[in-house]
């Protein structure tokens, strides 16, 4: 019995830390990412906002998607909410910046993006960061 219950538990915490780490605010995000040298990934959404959701539950929850983000420091914002000068508004949602350590965006995608074509904007992401 003991057994099952060990085993079930490692199934349940592995799922657990497979998820994405998101930063609380923009603050933490670029302070950690200047620690740590990587690039912050801001998604820019509405509670609201259906096409947000297929994002975030389908192609953020991708293994190789997360895999692939664990380079990046990943902040959410509320596009209703969050206005600052380095981040333009975000007119149609999601948008998901990309945005260096000294806050100058490297690139910009807006709309629902599948695994497909995500993994492939993040692929061009690093090769700008090169």
């Amino acid at each position: 019995m003991n057994k099952i219950i060990a085993i079930v538990l490692l199934c349940v915490v592995s799922v657990y830390s497979a998820e994405l780490q998101w930063e609380k605010d923009l603050q933490t995000a670029f302070s950690k990412a200047q620690k740590e040298n990587k690039v912050v990934m801001v998604l820019a959404e509405a509670d609201y906002c259906r096409w947000c959701k297929k994002m975030k539950n389908e192609t953020l929850e991708d293994k190789e998607v997360r895999k692939k983000l664990e380079e990046f420091i990943l902040v959410k914002i509320d596009r209703d909410k969050v206005k600052v000068d380095y981040i333009p508004y975000a007119k149609y949602i999601p948008t998901i910046y990309f945005i260096s350590k000294e806050k100058e965006i490297i690139e910009q995608v807006t709309g629902y993006f599948c695994v497909l074509d995500f993994k492939s904007w993040i692929d061009d992401v690093k090769k700008e960061m090169d």
